[in-house]
């Protein structure tokens, strides 16, 4: 039996008080040799470029873990009533942490008592507040600016990473929030977490963007490994030119309605042959579908954003490219519903009031940001 289960909640509680004041109490002791072992040289002992690298790889912890230790350390020699403080486990390690980034010898008993009156997070945005932001500061944060873009090795995503100075991200986050809200809930009634739909309306602003909006279908170029794509039905052997690999959601995505140019190859990479650029569904049908339609065709939804034309029957299985099997669905519905989410168009349901039923699988569950 499990020994935790039988003791009271309240006595529960006061030994998790008490496992956070161990935890500061042996933290301290680790600030003061830490503090000592670098009046040492230590680090450039072992062969270190820094203390942080040296503490990182002795103790296995994070690097801003070690930063966090070596920075603190490093304040404390200054500070004797924080560092007796956290030494009797009286305060919070990550209290002592925040208290020593702004504190002196001479305020830091003010600093520790005041910082008393907020949460951790409440007493960092105090200190924020109250730090003075120079020319220097706002340019540096500017000169750092970054976005970068790391595919993964079987290049079936992307990991975005970057820094914004805080101007420059607020901007975007009210960018990409604003559209965010715009999106409806799926035809089931739930919603997509919000990091989700975040994503998506970070591509939708960039597809707008990018001269591509108001329903105008990209140029893509797809090439098929015949030897690969025919077994697989699609899972394998398909891939955008100097793009990645794609699965059958994309490849009917992309079928759906773009200019395409398909080139086929042999298992030894001969071209087994190279199609004709020319668009899923030619632009006369086009608009005349857009204009039959007046607006997305899924029941209950009033958006006009990008309105594109659909294959109630895929392309890719067979579906004709003609009016009835072609309506015409916003953006969200299109690529995030349907061709993101694996919803489907019920065929019984009326052409200007078109139902989705959820995809057969359930969607997967959504990655937590580390």
């Amino acid at each position: 039996m499990d020994v935790l289960a039988e003791v009271p909640t309240e006595e529960l509680r006061l030994q998790l008080d008490a496992d956070e004041r161990v935890i500061a109490r042996a933290r301290a002791r680790q600030a003061a040799r830490i503090g000592e072992l670098e009046r040492r040289q230590a680090a450039a002992a072992a062969g270190c470029v820094s203390t942080v690298e040296w503490v990182s790889g002795r103790l296995d912890v994070a690097p801003e873990t070690a930063q966090r230790l070596v920075a603190t350390a490093r304040a404390l020699v200054s500070l004797p009533h924080l560092t007796g403080s956290v030494s009797h486990g009286e305060v919070t390690w990550d209290r002592t942490v925040e208290v020593a980034k702004g504190a002196t010898a001479d305020d830091e008993l003010d600093v520790l008592l005041s910082s008393y009156e907020h949460d951790i997070a409440g007493f960092r945005r105090l200190r924020a507040r109250k730090r003075r932001m120079t020319r220097g500061d706002e340019r540096r944060a500017h000169a750092e600016r970054y976005l970068a873009f790391q595919p993964a090795l079987d290049e079936t995503s992307v990991r975005l990473s970057g820094v914004l100075s805080g101007a420059m991200g607020k901007e975007l986050q009210a960018a990409v929030d604003a559209r965010a809200d715009e999106f409806p809930p799926f035809p089931d009634g739930t919603r997509a977490p919000v990091s989700q739909r975040r994503a998506d309306a970070l591509v939708s602003l960039v597809t707008d963007s990018a001269g591509t909006g108001g329903g105008e279908a990209p140029a893509v170029i797809v090439n098929v490994d015949a030897a690969d794509a025919t077994p697989s039905n699609g899972e394998s052997g398909v891939a955008l030119v100097s793009g990645p690999r794609i699965g059958p959601d994309a490849l009917e995505a992309i079928l759906c309605d773009a200019v395409v140019e398909v080139t086929a190859t042999a298992g030894d990479g001969s071209p087994l042959g190279v199609g004709r650029r020319s668009r899923t569904i030619p632009p006369r049908l086009r608009r005349h579908v857009l204009a039959r339609d007046d607006g997305c065709t899924v029941a209950g939804c009033v958006s006009t954003y990008r309105l594109e034309v659909h294959h109630r029957v895929p392309f890719s299985e067979g579906g004709r490219t003609d009016p009835d099997n072609l309506t015409t669905l916003c953006w969200y519905h299109h690529h995030v519903a349907i061709h993101g989410h694996g919803f489907t168009i019920d065929p019984q349901s009326p052409r200007g009031r078109l139902r989705l039923r959820p995809p057969e699988a359930a969607r997967p569950p959504p990655r937590i940001a580390p």
